[in-house]
């Protein structure tokens, strides 16, 4: 059974001890228990904290929205401390569908058994919280009060806290990047510590999220780097990608299991989440932000060394296309010296400007590839003056077909096209003119086969969605139909 408790931040010295008394609750009753801090409830209107992304704390409950959850306690008044009923009724609306226990008075919503005890009472709340979410979840009903429990957790020292952070942060900083990957880093040395269920887990694109536009919470996660029941998980790149809703079964078993997660995320970004088995070092104050802390920064590196990575790519690309004997002129202005058109400087500016002024919400984005494939066959077999006029012939083509888009050769033999519309099916429309046209073009010429290979991709609105990212997905459809072809 999984059981996920929803609660402010373990700063809260409060909240401390209604974490030992739900977690010796699990224990005993030999279910898995998830924490998730979210910290608190905010207004509608930015900058009315300190932080300007405190808000972004609270997407952490929306991992909660799971059927993995047999029930939920949440501890609305701390959470919504600040905030009016609507607000806090809004969050405890969002779980429709799971049991939801609140763990003090709400009108309108179960909550659980009132302690009466001056002894411990904050951890005989936690305790009562987490039987009665058992017993609601099998029952629809609540059980009789828990008898008064004994508490004798011991936290530790805060200098052994401290000295495990400091050296995670040592050894994540000193890694070396060509052979060393930060996630099995910080996994290993959760191990470690003791540490059997550790989890890192982050989204391939960042997700916005502002007060104005909440986020929607993606489909699916990929996992970076695991420890499983006390072992390295190591997963192939595709098999890597999880469901967000199996985020925490992924670390369940059938032994107790005490999670929680955190969210990653920097500035108006969610990259996303970790998880780890709730060790007594999370008591000590500052530990557990200072750990979150570390594992954003592992990722924004991480991050940084992908687009590193990428404009290498795009160096590498130019420096190939000034090796062309037609280079030169290609990024001299923003004409094609051959056809008149955009040369590959043209295209890429007028691209980025369209993009930047015309995908909104509402529109997609079609991109299309055209390769010559034939002719480099036609220049060593009639001259390039023949080329040349091949060159030209479908550069009219691309004209008829694609003349209300932005289109341009981008190299001696492929062009690309990219147009912003609402149109529904504009896509397919453009595919099926450039068949009818690619078979005009072949049945023109009996001296040689001038024919085309192309792709043409629909992309929706993303704001995270790159010209080059769309280029690359194009050009590796085109790549795929001519194997498929072969």
């Amino acid at each position: 059974m999984n059981i996920g408790l929803l609660i402010s931040e373990l700063e809260d010295k409060e909240v401390k001890k209604i974490c030992v008394g739900a977690s010796m609750a699990a224990k005993d009753k030999g279910i898995t228990l998830v924490l998730l801090p979210g910290r608190y409830l905010l207004s509608d209107k930015a900058g009315d904290t300190e932080d300007p992304y405190e808000y972004q704390y609270t997407a952490l409950f929306d991992y909660a929205k799971t059927s993995n959850f047999d029930a939920l306690i949440i501890d609305i008044d701390r959470i919504g401390k600040k905030m009016p009923i609507l607000k806090k009724e809004a969050l405890l609306n969002k779980f429709e569908g799971i049991p939801v226990l609140t763990l003090t008075e709400q009108e309108g919503y179960p909550f659980v058994n009132q302690v009466e005890s001056d002894h411990d009472q904050l951890q005989q709340q936690g305790y009562e919280a987490v039987c009665d979410a058992i017993y609601y979840a099998h029952n629809n009903k609540l059980p009789d009060p828990e008898p008064i429990k004994n508490f004798s957790f011991v936290e530790k020292s805060s200098v052994e806290a401290l000295e495990s952070l400091s050296d995670l942060g040592y050894k994540f900083l000193k890694r070396k990047y060509a052979d060393e990957k930060a996630y099995q880093i910080i996994a290993a040395k959760a191990k470690e510590n003791g540490i059997n269920n550790f989890g890192i887990l982050l989204y391939d694109k960042k997700v916005k999220n502002t007060i104005k536009y909440n986020w929607k919470r993606p489909d699916q996660i990929r996992l970076k780097g695991a420890i499983i029941g006390g072992e390295e998980e190591v997963l192939e790149k595709e098999k890597s990608l999880i469901s967000t809703e199996d985020i925490f079964s992924k670390f369940a078993s059938n032994k107790v299991n005490i999670l929680i997660a955190g969210v990653i995320f920097v500035g108006e970004y969610q990259l996303g989440i970790m998880v780890s088995e709730f060790s007594s070092n999370m008591m000590t104050d500052n530990y557990f932000e200072n750990l979150l802390s570390i594992i954003t920064g592992a990722s924004r590196i991480s991050y940084l060394e992908r687009e590193l990575k990428n404009t290498r790519e795009e160096l590498i690309e130019v420096q190939e296309e000034l090796a062309r004997d037609d280079s030169v002129l290609d990024h001299i202005g923003d004409q094609d010296y051959l056809t008149g058109g955009l040369n590959r400087r043209g295209f890429f500016a007028k691209a980025y400007d369209l993009l930047k002024d015309n995908f909104i919400p509402g529109t997609s984005a079609i991109v299309a590839y055209i390769h010559m494939e034939s002719l480099k066959g036609i220049n060593e077999m009639f001259g390039h003056e023949e080329g040349d006029r091949a060159v030209k012939r479908v550069s009219e083509i691309l004209e008829s077909v694609f003349g209300d888009s932005i289109y341009g050769r981008i190299r001696g033999d492929e062009f690309a096209v990219i147009d912003i519309t609402d149109e529904i099916d504009k896509a397919e429309t453009l595919r099926q003119e450039m068949t009818t046209q690619n078979a005009r073009l072949l049945a023109e010429s009996a001296r040689y086969m001038n024919h085309l290979r192309f792709s043409i991709c629909e992309f929706g609105y993303d704001e995270n969605l790159s010209l080059r990212d769309m280029l690359r997905e194009t050009d590796e459809s085109l790549q795929k139909i001519k194997s498929n072809l072969n």
